[in-house]
């Protein structure tokens, strides 16, 4: 969707941790999989005892907050993100873990470091906010040393569906992505396209689990956080839908999947 990679919209979404931590807070509360994504994710990434690494678009530092005690010795951690209300909330957040991370404001597309400068480079669930994903994946690819290692997470085109057709169906207009595949979402069908470009694909693995959401109200924050422009008797329509679903069933089930592709500069 055009409006997820555009600048003011991204903007205004993370100026501060309130729409993330809100969107977050479903898949903490309802996922259905004893495994959290977080958890999932971090044995993949393959991290060894002094690596450097580098993640863009830290949000609120959640993969090394839920990971703490799994860094192996001597990684240096080095997470940027464009927004500075982010950064200040993943300091905070990450005030107890040692080594402290090294913090950077930093664009995708122009990232401040030379080259060669990292052994894995992490990018999970951002790199659809990117204007131009070719300039943010070559910049990557210039900052890895050799046999360095990307690992870009991202959803397939069916995550959250039955969210996504209910708040069109009932003419929600906001940020959620249609429920379709539309042209040039980075999903994770296409993530492997972008990336094979530029890197060598070695792995492309997928995690499938679900959302029995059995609170109307965190579920309508998720959907409000999606956009500034959120018509508010759409937004009741949608509520008083899932809260119908709840009753009769007592919970609103929705799909979710994520992907993570690893990829090797050779």
């Amino acid at each position: 969707m055009k409006q997820l990679s555009d600048s003011k919209y991204v903007a205004q979404q993370y100026s501060d941790s309130s729409n993330f931590d809100a969107r977050v807070r479903i898949y903490e509360l309802f996922d259905v999989s004893p495994e959290r994504w977080m958890r999932w994710l971090f044995p993949r990434l393959g991290l060894r005892e002094g690596e450097r690494v580098l993640e863009i678009g830290c949000g609120t530092g959640n993969v090394w907050r839920e990971n703490a005690e799994r860094l192996p010795a001597g990684v240096s951690l080095t997470l940027t993100d464009l927004s500075p209300g982010m950064l200040e909330q993943a300091r905070a957040r990450l005030a107890e873990l040692e080594p402290q991370p090294d913090f950077r404001l930093a664009d995708a597309q122009s990232l401040p470091f030379a080259d060669a400068s990292f052994d894995a480079a992490l990018s999970s669930h951002m790199l659809y906010h990117v204007p131009d994903r070719a300039k943010a994946l070559a910049e990557l690819r210039r900052v890895l040393c050799p046999g360095g290692r990307l690992l870009v997470a991202t959803f397939p085109w069916t995550h959250l569906l039955e969210l996504r057709e209910l708040v069109e169906r009932l003419g929600l207009a906001g940020g959620m992505m249609a429920p379709r595949r539309e042209a040039n979402d980075f999903d994770l069908e296409r993530a492997v396209d972008e990336l094979s470009a530029v890197l060598t694909i070695e792995r492309v693995e997928r995690r499938d689990s679900a959302l029995r959401v059995t609170d109307v109200e965190v579920l309508v924050a998720y959907v409000r956080s999606m956009g500034s422009d959120i018509d508010a008797a759409a937004l009741e329509r949608v509520r008083a839908h899932i809260a119908r679903q709840i009753e009769l069933t007592g919970a609103f089930r929705i799909q979710i999947a994520a992907g993570l592709v690893t990829a090797r500069k050779r």
